[in-house]
């Protein structure tokens, strides 16, 4: 297996930093010279069933370095046009609440015909010659790729597929054969009109014995013409007069969206509906502790088995700090060190608990030991942490 860095910009990065270097006074391009903003890592994998080595670009959560918490997986197909848009949809989802952190699993394609497209009637032969290798592909990605991730990369028991027009096909296609493989299935815009609207057909004669039970289907469509409407329609219909009881789905027709502009807003829509009662909406304080501890119990019944996240402990802190209540304030943010040591920013926010408080040397402590650790793990919010130390330091040595 072989593994490398996976930067944004990367080859336009270089050629700055060679620019400047040529036009600065020694010295000076070394000091000022921008570092790597990395969004992510590639792997290769080899893969027995589709007979080629297959590269992976995997996104990781904040925060999952150096922590012991476990993550649902996103799979991304075409992943090398899509992996940059949508870690920034799971990054900004997840800050803001409405899901869990998630890995993301991006595969870039090889032959995206083979690998996307059911089997095909004879008339494709000549069109698409390789098309048809869907069964091969649904077989690598749960039979070979899952079980890699899972031992690579702490993982939840829960998973989702992404896909995008012959990708949405396909996610429609692994819904309808397989539907075991993934938890939630996100098909944008796709190409139901492949073979004869075979994957209509295919939903109408197996709907009930499909055992669709705690699995999620969001489809959308944008203003396209031909067949790509009508055909997401009969399928829809099809799970309107038939969907079987506890299996979820949801079709919308997004008008405004081209067919190459509809990924961004379907992916980021699916998500704040396949985890819509992740969501704890409202001032956090009316819950308390005990409240959220008891929603994400009960939400584990729905996903899997959920803590409650650091960043709504959190919130929960700040909000007490913001009604002057420092006590309870102090008890948040303790439990947040208790419930996740490895983070750099629960001692930080312990601090600033301390530090409302007017306990100072408390204060220090936690200052201290927040900027040391994100020193060790190059914390993106390291210049937060040093600033507040640095103040805390000051104030002490003038006391």
């Amino acid at each position: 297996m072989m593994t490398s860095r996976f930067v944004t910009g990367l080859g336009r990065l270089c050629l700055l930093v060679a620019l400047v270097a040529a036009v600065l006074p020694r010295g000076a391009a070394a000091q000022d010279s921008p570092a790597p903003y990395v969004i992510g890592e590639t792997h290769t994998i080899t893969s027995n069933v589709l007979g080629e080595e297959r590269r992976l670009i995997v996104g990781l959560p904040q925060g999952y370095q150096g922590g012991s918490q476990h993550y649902p997986v996103m799979y991304l197909l075409d992943g090398d046009g899509h992996f940059h848009h949508t870690t920034g949809i799971n990054q900004f989802l997840t800050n803001q609440g409405y899901m869990p952190p998630m890995i993301v699993v991006a595969i870039p394609n090889t032959d995206r015909t083979r690998d996307l497209t059911p089997t095909a009637g004879e008339d494709w032969a000549e069109r698409a010659p390789t098309a048809g290798g869907a069964d091969d592909f649904l077989s690598f990605l749960a039979d070979e790729l899952i079980p890699w991730v899972n031992d690579n990369y702490r993982t939840a028991d829960y998973s989702v597929l992404v896909g995008h027009s012959f990708g949405g096909l396909f996610a429609a296609y692994a819904l309808l054969t397989r539907p075991e493989a993934f938890n939630a299935y996100v098909s944008i815009s796709p190409s139901l009109w492949w073979n004869d609207r075979s994957m209509v057909e295919l939903a109408t004669t197996t709907i009930e014995e499909q055992p669709w039970s705690g699995r999620y289907f969001y489809m959308t469509m944008g203003n396209e013409g031909g067949e790509m409407l009508p055909a997401a329609a009969g399928l829809a219909s099809v799970f309107k007069a038939s969907a079987p009881e506890g299996f979820a789905w949801e079709f919308v027709w997004m008008d405004d969206e081209t067919h190459g502009s509809i990924p961004h807003k379907s992916t980021y829509d699916a998500l704040e509906w396949v985890f819509a009662d992740f969501r704890v909406p409202g001032d956090l304080t009316a819950l308390g502790v005990d409240g959220l501890k008891q929603h994400f119990a009960t939400i584990s019944e729905k996903y899997y088995p959920l803590d409650v996240p650091e960043n709504l402990i959190n919130v929960l802190g700040y909000q007490y700090l913001g009604r002057g209540n420092t006590e309870a304030a102090i008890a948040a943010f303790k439990l947040n060190v208790d419930m996740y040591p490895t983070s750099a920013n629960v001692y930080d926010s312990l601090g600033d608990g301390y530090d409302a408080a007017g306990e100072d040397q408390m204060a220090m402590e936690n200052y201290e030991k927040a900027y040391h650790m994100a020193q060790e793990t190059n914390d993106p919010f390291l210049a937060t942490f040093e600033a507040n130390y640095d103040r805390m330091t000051q104030k002490l040595a003038q006391q």
